[in-house]
């Protein structure tokens, strides 16, 4: 079973719609080859969405006869392998969707889903050491990113080194105060760790900075009503907390 989790109100791509689709379909009309690699992005994440994975991986191939470089579609592919790859326990899906996250990285070295769902296909295929080098090595690239911060943090948190995970996280606020995923991910450490009003205050922050945030919003009502519910004599160090949700190893949402 695959370790490597989202962190809360990660998932925060909007649904797609009828409407957005008709619009692109509009637009290719106008504009031509550039929105036509946009709407096979979006029609495949659309089909992904409701599971249908064959008719995602056509989509992402059509657009990748339009630009075999774009490293959104080689992406949206890989997930979409991975994902079926998964669901019928077919290894050589599996070991396309590592090429194609590959590809990714390769086409763009700042692809933030790329390396998270090549790592966690790592992981998921027993290869936890790889996960860890190919983070630790993103992070060297580039010392100033918070991004590749986060993720190793995450690694760090799933096998049970939360104070690791913590410090990464500090650094990472260190650079940007105000990095949404970055509170998120501190969030989430610190309510697994049973810090429930350090969590919420990290999920506040993300609340101040984007109060579109339902999810975020969800946890912390949540928090907010279990301290509400503690003694008095508990409230200041409550010792428990309930665990926000796990995510399994399939990417959560595709690059449109």
């Amino acid at each position: 079973m695959n370790r490597f989790t989202a962190y809360v109100g990660e998932n925060t791509l909007p649904k797609l719609t009828s409407s957005l689709l008709a619009l692109l379909v509009i637009c290719i009309s106008q504009t031509g080859c550039n929105l036509g690699q946009q709407y096979n992005n979006v029609s495949g994440r659309q089909a992904f969405e409701l599971g249908q994975y064959s008719t995602a991986i056509n989509e992402f191939q059509k657009a990748l006869t339009k630009n075999p470089n774009n490293p959104d579609a080689l992406y949206n592919l890989g997930a979409s392998l991975y994902a079926q790859g998964k669901q019928a326990k077919n290894s050589q899906w599996l070991d396309q969707a590592e090429q194609l996250y590959r590809q990714a990285i390769a086409a763009n070295d700042q692809h933030v889903d790329a390396h998270r769902g090549l790592a966690g296909l790592l992981i998921e295929t027993g290869r936890e050491k790889y996960a860890f080098d190919l983070v630790n090595q993103w992070k060297a690239r580039y010392p100033g990113s918070t991004e590749p911060i986060v993720e190793l943090a995450r690694l760090y948190q799933e096998y049970g080194d939360n104070r690791r995970a913590t410090d990464l996280l500090a650094d990472a606020l260190k650079i940007d105060s105000n990095n949404v995923r970055a509170l998120k991910a501190m969030g989430h450490v610190r309510e697994v760790q049973g810090q429930t009003h350090l969590a919420l205050d990290n999920y506040l922050r993300v609340l101040q900075i984007n109060n579109q945030d339902t999810t975020v919003a969800q946890r912390v009502a949540t928090l907010q009503t279990q301290l509400a519910s503690l003694p008095a004599s508990n409230n200041a160090n409550p010792s428990q907390t309930n665990n926000p949700s796990r995510y399994g190893a399939v990417d959560p949402y595709l690059k449109r």
